[in-house]
């Protein structure tokens, strides 16, 4: 009974019905009301974790929850409401103790000296520990926000990257495809979301045709961009339909109001559409066509209908909204001038006149340049640094699975620079994932 458990949880068929579960809970908000509709995002986030309690695989998991980040993101100030909810944690310890029992049969042991980026990855983390140090309290580096940031960043992405890739076994190009998959229902799950949006306040829209800015924008855009070269991946290897999903993404992006999506999403699906050109010779004229076109309507509409998008290209000029990102960038420097070895530390909170972050988070700069600058100082510039170094390199060398894996790292990391990004444990959890898979899947050890 386990196994055919197992097999359902880890089909398409239950995939695909989980984003019609969440596509529902989306539908009905308006409805349901707040109270009711946090309920039900927590009670699918007990459902991800029941099916890690019954499977041994951890990507029958990450379809769920993925489809539970990519709702709960359009929750704003939502910190109060899902702590009432701290009832579950007991339950979530339980379904983790079960996958371990249940799973143990099936787990495959890797010497931490065959992960590739396990040395790079360890030290960020210690650069994340020393950050502040000497410049930073003692009562802002041990707060319980701090504390919990540099675990999650650090400790956490470590053990979670040997974790998955010790499920992984050798040469598993089957589990990198059914990642892609997953990355393309999640994007047609956040495409979905933004146009049910659009549908909510067609009146609105109607009554003055211009992009209509929803809260969680920039991070509906930042979880596209980790997905969207799955689609072409997709294209490549299995069917050209795929394609249809980053072309649909481009929309997205152009309907989400994000500053940062428009500008660098569309810059990634050119890079996409570049590198997939050259490698996928079969359809190459359908790429190259689709960009065409695309730039076409695009000059269109910049000439002749420009108020679609007046609110959003006028975001890139205006004072009042860039004023905060550009004077957390500047002091940024003037922060790591300060303790120049270590920085400030991401428990500083010394910037929140710039930005007053939300209850239950850090104070940003906005970047990870300047973050990694005024956070960690010299300490995270060469351990960062290195890092990136090294995952360009082991990337590169994984045949289509790592080139995937590169380009989606490409969109991350182009995000995070006008956003918290990398610096987000969520992002970097799902990067982490889709390396550790793509490493796996070219692996001949």
């Amino acid at each position: 009974m386990l196994v055919r458990i197992r097999k359902f949880l880890a089909s398409d068929i239950f995939l695909i019905l989980m984003a019609i579960i969440a596509a529902v809970i989306i539908c009905v908000d308006q409805m349901l009301g707040t109270p009711v509709y946090y309920g039900l995002s927590i009670y699918f986030g007990f459902l991800c974790f029941f099916v890690l309690a019954l499977s041994d695989d951890m990507l029958s998991m990450l379809g769920p929850a993925l489809l539970m980040l990519s709702f709960v993101i359009q929750y704003k100030n939502s910190f109060d409401a899902y702590m009432e909810y701290l009832w579950g944690i007991p339950v979530v310890v339980i379904c983790v103790i079960l996958h371990i029992v249940l799973g143990h049969k099936s787990f495959v042991g890797l010497k931490i000296s065959s992960l590739a980026l396990f040395k790079p990855i360890s030290f960020t983390s210690v650069a994340l520990f020393l950050g502040g140090v000497g410049s930073l309290s003692l009562t802002s580096y041990f707060s319980t926000l701090s504390v919990v940031y540099m675990i999650l960043l650090g400790p956490a992405v470590l053990l979670l990257y040997w974790y998955f890739s010790s499920r992984f076994a050798s040469s598993d190009s089957f589990s990198f495809l059914r990642l892609a998959k997953i990355m393309v229902v999640v994007s047609c799950f956040l495409i979905f979301a933004i146009f049910e949006y659009y549908g909510e306040h067609w009146a609105k829209f109607i009554a003055s045709p211009n992009v209509l800015p929803f809260q969680w924008r920039n991070n509906a855009c930042t979880l596209l961009m980790i997905a969207m070269p799955f689609g072409f991946y997709l294209s490549k290897e299995k069917s050209l339909w795929y394609f249809l999903v980053p072309v649909m993404t481009c929309v997205a992006f152009v309907l989400s109001g994000s500053r940062g999506g428009l500008l660098f999403g569309l810059l990634e699906f050119l890079i996409l559409v570049i590198y997939y050109s050259v490698v996928d010779s079969r359809h190459r004229w359908v790429y190259l066509s689709v960009l065409g076109i695309g730039l076409v309507l695009g000059v269109v509409v910049l000439i002749k209908y420009s108020s679609l998008v007046s609110y959003t290209l006028s975001r890139f000029t205006s004072s009042k909204e860039n004023f905060r990102r550009i004077g957390l960038w500047k002091r940024s420097v003037s922060d790591f001038l300060s303790n120049p070895v270590t920085g400030r530390g991401i428990g500083y909170m010394g910037n929140r006149d710039f930005h007053p972050s939300q209850v239950g988070q850090l104070c940003w700069y906005h970047s990870s340049i300047p973050q990694v600058i005024g956070s960690m100082g010299i300490v995270g510039i060469l351990a960062y640094g290195y890092q990136l170094v090294c995952r360009v390199k082991v990337l590169r060398g994984l045949g289509s699975a790592g080139a995937c894996a590169l380009l989606s790292l490409v969109g991350l990391e182009l995000m995070s620079l006008v956003n918290p990004g990398i610096f987000t444990p969520a992002y970097l959890i799902i990067i982490t994932v889709v390396m550790a898979c793509a490493e796996r899947a070219s692996s001949n050890n």
